[in-house]
């Protein structure tokens, strides 16, 4: 497991020990004991009681698995699971547009470019399709035996 992902797990286990014992109770303590285990013993965070979590600086990482959290564990009934099923698939909706726009953009602005080399780049590029022979597929099929 990478650094960040067991940095995230001990700011996730933080923010859990300042919930309630209503919200820790719901979740399995299969998970409480992969978060116990896998966390780092000298990742220290400043967890301020009095702040709600969207405002202190947390990863993206443990926000990720809080929100999965209350997904699964914490929410009160269907509608509220529902909506925030919709709230999660438009924000990914509009991430993956994001991704989309900075690549189109990336890929736009280096088009018209020319290598370091001073080499034009070519308007007219062709596939060429490699036929392997039926000699050559056979002297390869030998030569793996």
């Amino acid at each position: 497991m990478n650094y960040e992902m067991r940095q995230a797990y001990t700011e996730v286990y933080q923010v859990l020990e300042n919930m309630p014992h209503e919200y820790l109770n719901k979740i399995p303590l299969k998970i409480l004991e992969i978060l116990r285990e896998e966390k780092l013993q000298d990742y220290k965070i400043n967890i301020n009681k009095e702040n709600p979590v969207d405002k202190t600086k947390l990863s993206k990482q443990t926000m990720t698995i809080l929100a999965i959290f209350n997904y699964c564990y914490w929410c009160p009934n269907i509608k509220v699971k529902n909506d925030l099923y919709r709230i999660y698939l438009k924000n990914e909706g509009n991430i993956t547009k994001e991704i989309q726009e900075n690549l189109y953009n990336l890929f736009k602005n280096n088009i018209n470019s020319t290598p370091q080399n001073n080499i034009p780049i070519k308007d007219n590029v062709t596939i060429v399709k490699y036929k392997t022979s039926i000699f050559a597929k056979i002297v390869n099929w030998l030569k793996k035996q």
